[in-house]
């Protein structure tokens, strides 16, 4: 239909089919089936770029006119689209996933509630299970004409004590893979944070070394994924500019983006553009390798695409993450934790924190956090914040955890940090 009338053109397809069972404070709350479908396409006329969607499919003669129209006001592109290349299978499908039924989610989560009702009764708990099975298509004039189907499902836990004031507690697990629900694990790591919360206790401000449990990583992270952002790159504004080959963090620090993890919430087996899905080693041992690129930035900078472009059918592609690894070192909690003299043990971080993402600044409020004193836990802190500057927080890294947690699109073991900034209302 659109071939005749401009130089290139693809077409990404997404549908979706969502179910969600919710339980908020202890009691079923909702049963919901969404789903949706949609259309993104993208043209190159007169040299331009031009993008329209739609989710009727009885109007993409209209959707075909309208990109084309956008294009005469937009960006001009650099790039052809990719040609054919050899995908390689990826792990994303599990038929068990589809047999779990929403009595069956009903089911477990009423047993997670009650379980853990009968230890920890004081407990307030909200429990998702969601399960979403996807398809994605996308097809281009340079011959491309790519599908896959994937299905994730996981449960989020978040547990709310309220005793000398509020504190939140949660747990997640990944069930892409067709593993059945570890209740008792779930259950078992719960009640420790909450038995841990009882008791309140105060950490002044000061310079303390510091555990950062895999369910807070991600926070700190996150500066250091803007700044491989390729899209920075070509703004000319990433601090990472200039820094490849080099060592910026310590060489504890190997982090990984890789879209081809089986059953990982981002895996597939093409980007957003069908490039070849693959892992990109963003730093080793401490070095940074290199930018996230889609076919634009790549071009832009003077690179190839990383195969990192990320995109819904409503948006143009961009560069950006998969499933992010960090590679597993040698310690164990429980001995990093009898070293300690006086630290902090963080499981949880609340809202963003980032005060100038791109410069890696952050001042992260503790939403979970334990201090120890001469290698015990001794209670929960409150009022408490992590603050600093990421690249130099990385540079003082002293182990790392021996087993990876799997978090759905996330998978980290925890770091120590020898010393980091902590700040106290106290």
């Amino acid at each position: 239909m659109v071939r005749p009338l401009v130089e290139e053109a693809e077409v990404f397809e997404s549908e979706t089919d969502q179910l969600a069972i919710e339980f908020r404070q202890g009691k079923l709350f909702s049963q919901e089936r969404r789903s949706g479908r949609g259309w993104g396409l993208r043209v190159i006329k007169d040299g331009k770029v031009g993008f329209a969607a739609g989710t009727n499919p009885d109007k993409l003669g209209e959707m075909v006119k309208a990109a084309i129209a956008a294009s005469v006001h937009g960006n001009r592109a650099g790039f052809d689209l990719p040609k054919p290349a050899e995908l390689k299978p990826v792990k994303i499908f599990e038929n068990r996933v589809m047999l779990v039924t929403a009595d069956k989610m009903v089911s477990w989560g009423k047993e997670l509630i009650d379980a853990l009702g009968s230890r920890v009764p004081e407990l307030k708990l909200d429990v998702e299970f969601g399960r979403t099975y996807r398809e994605v298509g996308l097809a281009n004039t340079a011959g491309i004409d790519y599908a896959f189907q994937r299905v994730e499902f996981d449960v989020t836990v978040t547990g709310l004590l309220v005793q000398d004031g509020l504190f939140w507690l949660g747990d997640y697990v990944n069930l892409s893979s067709g593993a059945h629900f570890p209740l008792h694990e779930v259950v078992g790591r719960m009640e420790l944070l909450a038995r841990l919360a009882k008791e309140r206790v105060v950490l002044p401000s000061g310079d303390y070394p510091v555990v950062v449990m895999p369910t807070a990583l991600p926070a700190l992270l996150a500066p250091l994924l803007t700044g491989v952002n390729g899209k920075y790159k070509e703004k000319g504004v990433s601090p990472l500019i200039g820094k490849e080959g080099s060592k910026v963090l310590s060489q504890e620090i190997t982090l990984i983006d890789n879209q081809v993890r089986p059953f990982g919430m981002a895996t597939a087996p093409f980007d957003g553009e069908g490039v070849p899905a693959r892992k990109n080693v963003l730093f080793d041992r401490g070095v940074f390798k290199g930018f996230l690129f889609d076919i634009a930035t790549a071009a832009a900078s003077g690179a190839e695409s990383t195969g990192s472009a990320v995109r819904s059918y409503k948006r143009l592609p961009q560069p950006g993450t998969s499933n992010i690894e960090l590679n597993p070192g040698t310690e164990e909690l429980e001995g990093v934790i009898r070293e300690m003299k006086t630290g902090l043990v963080v499981y949880n971080f609340i809202g963003g924190g980032q005060s100038n993402l791109l410069a890696g600044e952050v001042s992260l409020n503790i939403a979970c956090g334990f201090r120890v004193e001469k290698g015990v836990v001794v209670g929960r802190v409150k009022d408490v914040c992590i603050a600093g500057n990421v690249y130099e927080m990385f540079q003082r890294v002293e182990g790392v955890g021996s087993t990876q947690r799997d978090l759905g699109s996330y998978f980290l073991p925890f770091v120590k940090f020898s010393s980091l900034k902590v700040a106290s209302k106290d």
